[in-house]
């Protein structure tokens, strides 16, 4: 189950298959999980277990990354960060974005992880 999360309570076991997560968004002590197909559910489980089991997963959580108080993005569904209109835009496998607003302190810090380079905010005169 190398690309699986498993979380269990209480005689329940949820299981999230990363390779069709789209993001993680968080809701209290809860976990909302979208994935590319369009699936949306709700696990009893707040962000930060979900950060802690991906982080136990090595090479398999690579593509997620932690994104403010709110958000565990698949950075490999992002095709558009704009940090001026504080938004990051995913796509999901039937054509469908889904667009998370972020500060841009917290855009800045996927854009470089994602282009691998630091981001130089200048203007135009």
């Amino acid at each position: 189950m190398e690309n699986k999360l498993c979380f269990s309570v209480y005689g329940e076991l949820y299981v999230v298959d990363l390779d069709r997560m789209l993001y993680f968004e968080a809701d209290d002590h809860y976990t909302h999980v979208y994935y590319s197909s369009g699936t949306h559910f709700m696990i009893p489980f707040g962000l930060a277990k979900v950060e802690a089991a991906l982080s136990n997963k090595g090479r398999a959580g690579d593509a997620f990354l932690r994104l403010g108080r709110k958000y565990i993005v698949n950075i490999r569904r992002v095709f558009h960060v704009n940090a001026v209109k504080q938004v990051a835009v995913l796509a999901d496998d039937h054509g469908t974005n889904y667009t998370l607003r972020l500060p841009k302190p917290v855009l800045r810090m996927l854009m470089e992880d994602i282009s691998g380079k630091p981001q130089i905010t200048t203007t135009q005169s």
